[in-house]
């Protein structure tokens, strides 16, 4: 082999080396796709939580410089965020971004063990308990789903059921006159209440697992119509 072909392969050699080192930098300087962001509704660490959501999430602790997530859990609710929440009240810097993500269509989670006023459940007037349930169930009409610890991954990633809210009526059982039917589907259409109310008039009994579909929500305010659970 002469010099000039020689010349040549080690060019070619060089040439190639720095292609192959370039496109090596240029991989590791490629940005890496980004994780969703998951923002907890609190300051407190919560380690576990954080750990579960890691693999899946960018996870944040609130905090007020925030103006956006992907998903916001709710760790805990105590009466005024929950009162306020159900009021649709922006009192302050954790209402606000609630209630902004909600606005955002984003997802809201709140973890059921964290309503605190069900700690009161066997002392609490039965009107003032029955209030906050009501605010717990109008958080699930406004989209906020509520569920157990160990279903908040699969309902942050799409998994969970549609709701996972169960209220607890304690006063209704009392007063609901008997029915021949108890609608105990999972979901209640409009098409199923319009049904029902042919055959039943305007006293309706839902199962209290059962989700009433935003239209038929807006059929019973239409209609008038009493709902109790059961």
């Amino acid at each position: 082999m002469n010099i000039e072909a020689l010349d040549r392969a080690a060019i070619i050699e060089a040439v190639t080396a720095e292609v192959i080192k370039r496109l090596g930098q240029e991989r590791k300087d490629e940005p890496t796709a980004c994780k969703k962001r998951a923002v907890l509704l609190t300051v407190e660490p919560l380690p576990e939580l954080e750990n579960m959501l890691k693999p899946y999430y960018e996870v944040r602790y609130f905090d007020e410089d925030l103006r956006d997530c992907d998903v916001l859990i709710i760790p805990k609710l105590c009466l005024q965020l929950l009162s306020n929440l159900a009021n649709g009240i922006s009192a302050g810097p954790r209402e606000r971004f609630t209630l902004t993500m909600l606005l955002k269509g984003r997802k809201v989670v709140a973890m059921e063990e964290g309503l605190l006023y069900r700690k009161y459940k066997s002392t609490a007037p039965v009107l003032l308990y029955k209030m906050y349930d009501d605010f717990t169930e109008k958080l699930s009409n406004f989209g906020i789903r509520v569920v157990k610890e160990a279903e908040v991954l699969a309902t942050c990633l799409g998994e969970g059921r549609a709701t996972d809210i169960q209220v607890d009526h304690r006063t209704e059982s009392a007063h609901v006159p008997h029915h021949p039917e108890v609608l105990s589907r999972k979901v209640i259409t409009e098409a199923e209440l319009k049904k029902y109310r042919l055959q039943n008039g305007k006293d309706i009994v839902i199962d209290r697992h059962s989700i009433i579909t935003p239209l038929a929500q807006d059929y019973l305010r239409m209609q008038q119509m009493q709902v109790h659970r059961r």
